[in-house]
């Protein structure tokens, strides 16, 4: 690797066979992006695809401040609800990429998330075909960028087994 040393070189390796270099380049544009921007993806994280909109840490961090906050406020107990609301803004000074552009936070959150869980396995002209569900939506999803097994651009709308027999 030109321009990193030895120790360097083996660390860059070593995170990449952990982590896809590409949904890595994702994730940091829409982190980076200064809008609300969002890519269209499915994971495939441990045999479970998840599909949705890919988007920033911050957005999924606006999102549940919002919706928590709101929800503890309407119950009226600031006892609750100014340690937690303290605790949210601290988070937001938490930086996701350091100087290097390296990060900090490595999630990797989606908005619109349905998430398919494998439930039967079918035979088709002799192929074994996994049958998949969307078993749940929501409205943010998040996980670690090291956890995604794989990934596609796009999102899966109904059953991806039977759409690849069309």
């Amino acid at each position: 690797m030109v321009g990193l040393s030895n120790d360097e070189a083996r660390k860059t390796i070593e995170h990449y066979n952990k982590t896809i270099f590409a949904l890595e380049c994702l994730v940091r544009v829409v982190t980076k992006a200064k809008s609300d921007s969002s890519i269209p993806v499915t994971l495939n994280v441990h045999g479970t695809l998840i599909s949705g909109k890919l988007v920033s840490v911050i957005n999924y961090h606006k999102h549940l401040t919002h919706t928590l906050l709101d929800d503890l406020k309407q119950k009226d107990d600031p006892k609750v609800y100014e340690p937690i609301k303290n605790a949210f803004e601290a988070l937001e000074e938490v930086p996701i990429l350091d100087e290097q552009d390296n990060f900090i936070l490595s999630y990797v959150c989606l908005q619109d998330a349905k998430i398919f869980l494998t439930h039967v396995e079918v035979t088709i002209n002799e192929a074994k075909i996994q049958k998949y569900t969307p078993t749940m939506s929501v409205p943010f999803w998040i996980g670690k960028i090291e956890s995604v097994d794989g990934f596609f651009l796009g999102e899966t709308e109904e059953d991806p087994s039977t759409q690849s027999l069309v």
